[in-house]
């Protein structure tokens, strides 16, 4: 029966593998075994109804199998999931119609070790999702996907390796009214990944979509082309409210390429992007922003970007280009970005709305940035751009070049950074507008604008800045300067400067231009070599209010003919400037509201100009320089200066030329020529000092001298009290002065007198022409001394007894006379006398200082006497000893708050530190403490005076708040105190461990030992017992729990330490800790075989299990193992294990280990074998354990894969013999034969392993007996039950197509023959129409059918009384009637005669619908009709043989007659024939003539009529009995036909 390979089964056997295989799973070798049933596919494998990978289910799928699912449908895994794809054979899974849901893992998978490998998903609306679940994905390809391609959700976890995803949501595009489709990767829901390798293109919305708080590791994304979407954002990459980490990864031609948004209040946004590249995108290629756009105060960085590259946004790469919005765009976010480079963006590289401290920018490289029109906004052009920035984000190490705008544009806000490098942008450098940054470093380099500009901003902060050749060809300042300051800081002047030091400017347009600008400072300026206009050029003539310019350290190096430096109505002040190069020097018109000045500097000028004054007010000028040309000397106009110890350079001008309105004051300076002159209102004054000194005939200084000078011009008298040291410098005064009137004046002469005592003098006269030092020298009387006393100070205060230094010996004395000391005190009168003999001449001494004491105490009026031979002066001052009381200074432990206040536990002890108190006279003291509530008096407890250096007390019963004083008394003073408050609280236990162990390894028990822990309040004791390595220990509550944990720790270092408090509410989070570490040491592994037995026989075919029990390593989790590690050396105490063990079965008769892990199935080939069990812990230590087993040879081994043992098929499906995997243990050749009980014949014999068979079998209980047998003749038998249960009939018509054609007319032929039954028991074919109307009860019937469409129904049944029944629908065709062969008998009639006619015609119509054929006789104007007929009556001699027959009798007149004969098919009439009689006058005749004439032929026809009736009659009626005898026969259960074939077999059985 094997052999046969009849029709039936060549069409059915693909599907009847399948659903053998999905029917019954094939039990695989494995080397645990256990409860679980593992299925496997392999294939095609038809899923109409999806399919659930039940909880403890192994579903195993081998490469090169393709799955189809049903519409909607998916495989749900519970259990465990190995698709075994490989490169060159994928598993495919497609739609069997519709788009199915994909795969999809629930959370009862996770942690089951399901794999894919190579899977290729199509026709998916979802491809593959995960719930809460962790599968390995390698090397998966999804393929246009309608929603989403890989889905994660509640918490999922997998890995996946080569993720493709081809194309998903354009068959839902326009069409869907949910966002949610045309997605790759989605992540989301607390989900975490690690994903390494996803490349995805041609979606509609995300290439990857993260969100809900999710995280993971995702790296080497290839996503290119996300575009389109409309109902949201599509992002090769959005990250919403989530923390990733995506590193290794490019985004190409997407609308955006990386999106974040920060949503939801409570989580955190926060991606982490590292080597990310990001090309061509369509509108964006980054953006970050948190999606409420108000939160602008609280902008927290929500995505962080290391080594990123931005290029082609908006550019000719884009899907469209020409609509970028930015390259990198942060809104109401913050970013930290670190090292990127953003080039050739037809946008603004990177732009930034309310961002703040948050967002940090280091390493930023922009080139050739920013929108193409020259008409777009100047921040679509910019290379970086900032508006409405809180302070401060950090901007450091920045290269902006070639954008098409400005290449930084900071715009209301603020920033700080470091290292700025702009060159060649299209505008300015570096553009501030409202803007306070902080930035150190700035080179801006051949920018078409300025190349720093700030305008209308202040706090503005700018240092190290360095410009060069920027704004080459401006036609003016405002337009292309090195830098440039506009309205800074010009609402109101103070506080808020703008600053730029260390700046430089070299070879710009225009070096430093300052439009309407206040206190601006301006430190450390270098301007070199501007091609136009002043190096430095200030205009505020725009300002409404006054300010000034502080300008410090500038040198101007400039080759022009105009000035280096203007100012224009400006104020300021300008110290250490250094101009060179041939220029016109300084201009300066000043605002005229407040002095300026001009410190330290160095002038030049050309042969136009040098230095020009212009309305100051007044300007203070010191150490200033000129070199001016004599052509262009130094000018004022409308100006108050004073030059202070200037000159000018040798041989260059040496005078100025006074403009009018001029007063200029030459101070201590150098010679000055004859100025020249416009106006008679200038005035030049020539001006010194005078150093006046008054001496005595000693040339001793004298102090508080009265002076005096007059001069004889401009000059009013001077009176003045020297100071103390007899000297000081008067002046300026005016030595000689010019007016235009009267040219130089004469010298000035100074007359100086002094007085002193009395003693008047005058000095010489002095020519005023330079600084001057006077001496007036007084001839004195003898002077009294001058007092110069330093201790004590008045009114100072001793105590009691102390010692006090009396110091006046810097007096001294004009006339050098020796002085004497008298000390008095008002209470113990001559100091000298009482504390002893004084050395020297008393002017200092101590007192006190000895054993005895010569100051009592008291308060003192001390006077001091100093005297020279002949005058004494006296001061006198008042000095207090008094006993003082004792210096009180408290400290406690513990410490007392800052405001003032003492935490103490309710039975704690404080102490309070009084070491430092002491009493200023050394009394005994007593100290003491008192609290508020309890009954002290503020005196000194009875008993000897007592203060110790530490108190220590506690306060049991006192209220929960009360205050302490802290008493110092010397028995002398009143008590001094010290109060703090104290506040008494519940304490926590103190913590007290002890570690007892019994060993250093992991295995050993270690004891922790808390009992010693006590709360000093009797509460509950609330502990914990942690590792820094294990975690939590243990924890509990007293008495519920024992204050003792005993356990085993992990290997390796441990801190252990046991946390301590009380179960009171108000101590929750408070503990005290005791910790203790200690080294745990590695455990070894141990290895035991525990089966087979040590020398066992088997042979070669025998499966042997090789079982480890007794072996493992305590350094292994037991849930690590399977079955929870039973029967195996494990720690299940912990759930992580610190060991990876190694389990390695070996033979010595083997090259190759035999394999791995604590249980083991496995043949071995025949030989005596030493096998070897090593277990090993990956730290040094391992384990090893030996049997012998012999093993000889075997017969071939069975590995049955179908059919399974007691399964139960159906007839009509063959059964697949499967038994490929079979072997000979030994490399014998064998073969197998397959015998059935039920059959006569083998059902396969002698057959090879190579292929697999299939057959169909009888219905019945058979035995099936397998038969290997190999070329050494051994044989192994090997015997299984399986059912063939009887199925029923099939109906099925042959030769016929479903709405098949007939040609009218046509016989149909009804064949059931393909109608078959498996068990060959069909007894009945009946055939009827769709109206019920029976046919035939044939196997085959012919039939014709009238035109139209008719149904034909069949009905089998088999001897069970099973039917089946099938239908097939049939159109028949239509045709019009057509006469042919008109033939009329007789043509020639006599006038008046009546005579037989017998017309016939033949009609042609294949669908046999022609009901009526008629005709029409017009002979002598009368007309009439002709009635055809085809029934075999009346003259027709056969019915319904085509010939229509008229037969009659006509009687006729005149010459002739026309008939005419057509034939009606219901509206159809056909084309008429025509036939002419010819009617002749007749003769007479008898009877016999007519006979002889026309009669005979008309007797014959009526004849043949009636003979032709009769047989019609005879047959009509055989044909009615014979259908009710097959109506009887078929009211019995058996054919007699059957009965018939049996008759007719020649070999009965």
């Amino acid at each position: 029966m094997h052999g046969r390979q009849d029709d039936r089964s060549v069409t059915v056997i693909a599907v009847v593998v399948l659903l053998l295989t999905s029917y019954a799973p094939l039990v695989i070798g494995a080397a645990d075994t256990g409860t679980r049933s593992t299925t496997v596919w392999s294939g095609t494998v038809v899923l109409q109804d999806g399919y659930t990978v039940e909880s403890g289910e192994i579903l195993v799928v081998q490469s090169g199998t393709t799955i189809q699912l049903g519409d909607d449908e998916r495989i749900i895994v519970a259990g465990r999931l190995t698709v075994q794809g490989t490169s060159t054979a994928p598993v495919l899974l497609e739609s069997i119609f519709g788009d199915h849901h994909g795969i999809v893992f629930n959370s009862s998978s996770a942690g089951l070790g399901s794999k894919i490998e190579n899977l290729t998903i199509t026709d998916a609306e979802w491809g593959l999702t995960i719930y809460d679940s962790d599968p390995t994905l390698n090397d998966l390809t999804v393929v246009n996907a309608d929603r989403v391609a890989v889905d994660l959700f509640d918490g999922a976890s997998p890995r996946i390796n080569n993720l493709v995803i081809d194309g998903g949501g354009q068959d839902l595009h326009g069409v869907s009214t949910s966002w949610r489709y045309g997605i790759g990767l989605s992540v989301g829901a607390h989900s975490a990944p690690i994903v390494d390798g996803v490349t995805a293109n041609g979606l509609i919305t995300r290439g990857v979509n993260y969100w809900g708080n999710s995280g993971g590791l995702v790296s080497n994304l290839q996503i290119s082309n996300i575009s389109g979407a409309t109902l949201a954002i599509a992002a090769g990459i959005w990250v919403e409210d989530s923390i990733p980490l995506i590193s290794d990864s490019t985004v190409t031609r997407c609308d955006h390429g990386i999106y974040v948004r920060h949503i939801t209040t409570g989580w955190t946004t926060r991606p982490n992007f590292a080597d990310l590249t990001v090309e061509h995108s369509q509108y964006r290629g980054v953006m970050v922003e948190q999606y409420n756009h108000s939160q602008f105060s609280n902008v927290p960085y929500n995505a962080i970007f290391t080594e990123l590259e931005v290029r082609g946004t908006g550019g000719p790469g884009a899907k469209t280009p020409g609509l970028a919005y930015a390259a990198f765009e942060v809104n109401t976010s913050g970013v930290r970005v670190t090292d990127a480079l953003i080039e050739d963006n037809s946008a603004v590289g990177f732009k930034a709305y309310m961002i703040g401290p948050s967002t940090i920018l280091n390493d930023i490289e922009l080139h050739r940035n920013g929108a193409n029109s020259p008409t777009a906004p100047i921040n679509d052009r910019a290379g970086l751009f900032m508006r409405s920035a809180n302070w401060a984000p950090t901007i450091n190490d920045l290269v902006v070049s070639n954008s098409t705008g400005p290449g930084v544009l900071l715009w209301k806000g603020g920033a700080q950074g470091a290292d700025w490098m702009v060159a060649d942008n299209g505008a300015t450098g570096v553009d501030l507008r409202e803007f306070h940054p902080e930035v150190s470093g700035i080179l801006s380099l051949r920018n078409a604008g300025h190349g720093v500009s700030v305008r209308d901003s202040s706090n503005v902060e700018l240092s190290y800045v360095s410009t060069y050749q920027n704004g080459l060809g401006a036609s003016s300042p405002e337009n292309g300067a090195g830098i440039y300051f506009e309205e800074s800081n010009d609402v109101m002047s103070g506080g808020k400067n703008v600053s730029c030091f260390d700046c430089t400017s070299i070879q710009d347009q225009h070096g430093i231009v300052v439009r309407d600008s206040i206190d601006l400072q301006l430190r450390a300026t270098e301007i070199r070599d501007p091609v136009s206009g002043p190096a430095l050029d200030i205009d505020n003539s725009g300002m409404s209010h006054h300010g000034t310019i502080i300008i410090d350290d500038l040198r101007i190096v400039a080759n022009s003919s105009g000035h280096a430096i203007e100012f224009d109505e400006v104020d300021g002040f300008v110290r250490g400037l250094d101009m060179s190069g041939d220029n016109g020097g300084l201009l300066w018109d000043a605002s005229g509201q407040t002095a300026s000045s001009l410190e330290n500097s160095i002038i030049t000028g050309n042969s136009a100009s040098c230095l020009n004054l212009v309305d100051h007010i007044e300007l203070l000028s010191d150490n200033v320089v000129l070199d001016c040309e004599s052509s262009a000397p130094a000018t004022m106009s409308s100006s108050f200066a004073n030059f202070t110890n200037s000159w000018f350079v040798i041989g260059s001008s040496e005078r100025f030329d006074m403009l009018g309105n001029s007063h200029l004051r030459w101070i201590s300076s150098s010679d000055i020529g004859t100025p020249t002159f416009t106006g008679s209102d200038n005035i030049v004054d020539v001006m010194w000092m005078i150093e006046v000194h008054a001496v005595n005939q000693h040339l001793l200084h004298i102090p508080h001298a009265e002076v005096n000078m007059t001069f004889d011009l401009y000059e009013s008298e001077q009176t003045a009290t020297l100071p103390y040291s007899g000297i000081e410098t008067y002046g300026p005064f005016v030595g000689e002065r010019w007016t235009p009137m009267q040219g130089w004046s004469d010298t000035n002469v100074v007359y100086t007198g002094c007085d002193y005592d009395g003693v008047h003098n005058d000095s010489n006269s002095f020519d005023l022409n330079s600084d001057l030092s006077i001496y007036c020298r007084l001839e004195l009387q003898n002077q009294p001394p001058f007092i110069i006393w330093d201790s004590p100070s008045n009114e100072e205060v001793f105590a009691s007894g102390s010692a006090v230094s009396f110091d006046a010996s810097r007096s001294w004395d004009l006339d050098f006379d020796a002085l004497t000391y008298t000390w008095t005190s008002s209470i113990d009168g001559d100091i000298a006398s009482a504390c002893g003999p004084l050395t020297g001449n008393g002017s200092a001494f101590e007192a006190n200082s000895g054993t005895s004491t010569c100051l009592a105490d008291g308060t003192h009026q001390i006077t001091l006497e100093v005297c020279d031979p002949i005058y004494c002066v006296q001061e006198t001052r008042e000095v207090e000893l008094v006993n003082l009381p004792p210096v009180l200074t408290v400290g406690t432990t513990p410490g007392i708050s800052a405001w003032g206040t003492l935490y103490l536990g309710i039975t704690a002890n404080v102490s309070i530190h009084l070491g430092s108190t002491y009493d200023p006279e050394g009394d005994e003291m007593s100290c003491w403490v008192e609290t508020s509530y309890g009954e002290g008096s503020g005196q000194p407890p009875t008993g000897a005076p007592e203060c110790p250096e530490t108190i220590i007390t506690s306060f049991p019963g006192a209220p929960n708040q009360f205050s302490v004083t802290v008493y110092a008394s010397d028995g002398v003073n009143t008590p001094v105190s010290w109060t703090f408050n104290v506040e008494l609280f519940n304490e926590i236990p103190e913590a007290r461990m002890q570690i007892i162990r019994t060993g250093p390894m992991s295995s050993d028990i270690v004891r922790l030992d808390g009992t010693q822990t006590f709360d000093p309040e009797g509460d509950a004791v609330k502990f914990e017992f942690w590792s820094d390595r294990d975690g939590l220990l243990a924890s509990g509550v007293t008495p519920d729990s024992e204050l003792v944990w005993e356990g085993t720790l992990s290997k390796g270092n441990h801190e252990i330490t046991m946390h301590a408090s009380d179960d009171l509410a108000n101590h929750a989070g408070m503990w005290t800790t005791a910790s203790e570490e200690l080294t745990v040491t590695n455990s070894p592994p141990v290895a035991i075989i525990a089966s087979p037995s040590d020398g066992i026989l088997t042979d070669s075919g025998e499966l042997l299990v090789f079982d480890a029990t007794g072996s493992g390593d305590w350094d292994v989790a037991c849930t690590d193992l399977p079955d929870n590690g039973s029967g195996l050396v494990c720690n299940p105490f912990t759930e992580q294990s610190t060991d990876l063990v190694s389990v390695l079965w070996e033979s010595d008769k083997l090259s190759e280990p035999m394999g791995s892990g604590w249980h083991l199935e496995t043949r071995l080939p025949e030989g005596v074998h030493q096998v070897t069990l090593t277990v090993e812990d990956g730290s040094g230590a391992s384990d090893s354990y030996q049997i012998m087993v012999r093993v000889d040879e075997a017969a071939p081994v069975l590995i049955l894969d179908s059919p399974i043992p007691d399964i139960e098929v159906y007839s009509n499906l063959p059964v697949l013999f499967d038994f490929r995997r079979s072997f000979d243990p030994d490399g014998d050749d064998f073969t197998v034969s397959v015998f059935s009980d039920l059959m006569l014949e083998p059902i396969l014999e002698d057959k090879s392993t190579e292929y697999w068979y299939n057959d169909y079998l009888p219905a019945g209980e058979h035995t099936l007996r397998f038969e290997l047998t190999d070329s050494t003749g051994l044989q192994r038998i090997h015997s299984q039950s399986l059912t063939v249960l009887e199925t029923g009939p099939v109906a099925a018509i042959a030769g016929l197509s479903e709405g098949q054609y007939i040609p009218p007319g046509e016989p149909v032929l009804l064949d059931a023959s393909a109608s078959y039954d498996y068990d060959e028991d069909i007894i009945l074919y009946q055939w009827s129409l769709s109206d019920g109307t029976l046919l035939s009860d044939k196997e085959a019937y012919s039939v014709t059918f009238p035109p139209g469409p008719v149904r034909v129904d069949l009905l089998v049944k088999d001897s069970r009384g099973a039917t089946s029944s099938t239908s097939i629908n049939l159109t028949i065709g239509s045709s019009s009637p057509q006469l042919y062969e008109l033939e009329v008998n007789p043509l020639v009639f006599e006038t008046d005669d009546p005579t037989p006619v017998l017309i016939t015609v033949r009609l042609v119509d294949p669908d046999r619908t022609t009901n009526s054929v008629r005709g029409e006789l017009r002979s002598a104007g009368v007309s009439q009709a002709l009635e055809f007929r085809d029934d075999g009556a009346e003259g027709d001699q056969f019915a319904n043989d085509g010939i229509w027959t008229y037969l009659s009798i006509w009687t006729l007149s005149g010459s002739n007659a026309r008939v005419e004969v057509w034939a009606l098919d219901g509206d159809a009439v056909s084309p008429g024939l025509v036939e002419i009689v010819q009617i002749e006058t007749p003769e007479d005749t008898s009877m016999l003539d007519w006979l002889i004439g026309n009669g005979l032929p008309f007797l014959i026809v009526a004849l043949t009529l009636a003979i032709m009736a009769g047989i019609a009659y005879v047959g009509t009626r055989r044909r009615q009995i014979a259908k009710d005898i097959d109506m009887i026969e078929s009211w019995s259960g058996f054919d007699p036909r059957e009965l018939d074939e049996e008759f007719d077999d020649p070999n009965p059985p």
